[in-house]
């Protein structure tokens, strides 16, 4: 009796341990699972948290830009912080650029801009232009210009240019939408020229856009320090009103396309700039390029 008893009490042992193997599978199973759908700890900030900066970034802007300066010395003190604000921007905005739309080859030299010069030229006598007496060439220090090929006698047209290759606002795709901003015609040029950088291949306007400076020698472009060269003379109040404009420009842009827009007839443009991947470091350039326009 007592062996049957021993024989019992193993069998149930089995029985037990035979039970439990499914319960620890299935615990580890769900334990590999678990470290798979863990992701890795990188350090880097993720792309939402450089969007909460530039969001909170902005918004400082507005905040700086709705100060009136009372004297010079306000006026120099506004624009060093806007400046200060702006660079953070471009430094956030870079990784949500890359994110939102890649742009690919940027031109940033002069040589790079000549090696597309056929195309343009392409381009350019395929939608009528004229220019038997003139080239594009490049001059020491200034870039690319016009070059005559032979005398020039005085009065002579030496370029002509039909109206559909002039990027004006007539031949803009989203002029109804820009219509919200009917007094900021150089805002309008400024980002639809965005808007086709970003469209790439799919531009019509891609010839013309690859052979842009990527960068313009006006204040938008000065350091703090280049800025302060001009302090004193009559050209200081002026250049600081452009960029403390443009600051607030973007600005406005920007809590437009991400934050919140001001009521439902901004809906439209908020879609249009969040499609085209707004950013600081894309309309500085374009924005340079119209601002005496």
């Amino acid at each position: 009796m007592g062996k049957n008893k021993r024989n019992n009490k193993h069998q149930q042992q089995q029985q037990q341990q035979k039970s439990s193997q499914p319960n620890e599978a299935t615990s580890t199973t769900s334990t590999e699972k678990d470290k798979d759908t863990v992701a890795p700890a990188t350090g880097k900030p993720s792309v939402d948290e450089h969007r909460l900066k530039a969001n909170k970034i902005a918004l400082e802007i507005l905040e700086a830009v709705q100060r009136q300066p009372a004297n010079p010395n306000e006026e120099w003190q506004q624009y060093v912080q806007l400046q200060q604000l702006l660079e953070q921007m471009i430094v956030y905005e870079k990784p949500l650029q890359r994110e939102e739309f890649p742009t690919g080859e940027d031109n940033c030299s002069t040589q790079t801009r000549m090696d597309k010069l056929a195309s343009f030229n392409a381009w350019a006598v395929a939608g009528g232009v004229k220019s038997s007496s003139v080239e594009i060439a490049t001059f020491d220090g200034y870039q690319l210009g016009l070059r005559a090929t032979r005398d020039l006698n005085a009065g002579e047209q030496v370029l002509s240019v039909p109206r559909q290759l002039i990027f004006s606002e007539e031949h803009l795709s989203e002029a109804q939408v820009f219509s919200y901003y009917p007094s900021l015609t150089n805002f309008h040029l400024a980002f639809a020229l965005v808007i086709e950088k970003v469209r790439g291949a799919a531009s019509n306007w891609k010839p013309y856009i690859d052979i842009l400076p990527p960068r313009y020698n006006t204040v938008l472009y000065f350091t703090v320090e280049q800025m302060q060269l001009m302090r004193g003379t009559s050209a200081i109040a002026a250049a600081l009103r452009q960029c403390r404009g443009i600051a607030r420009q973007y600005a406005s842009m920007y809590k437009c396309a991400y934050i919140q827009p001001d009521d439902s007839i901004m809906t439209a443009m908020s879609v249009l700039f969040t499609q085209y991947g707004l950013c600081y470091d894309l309309y500085r350039p374009t924005a340079a390029q119209f601002i005496n326009a």
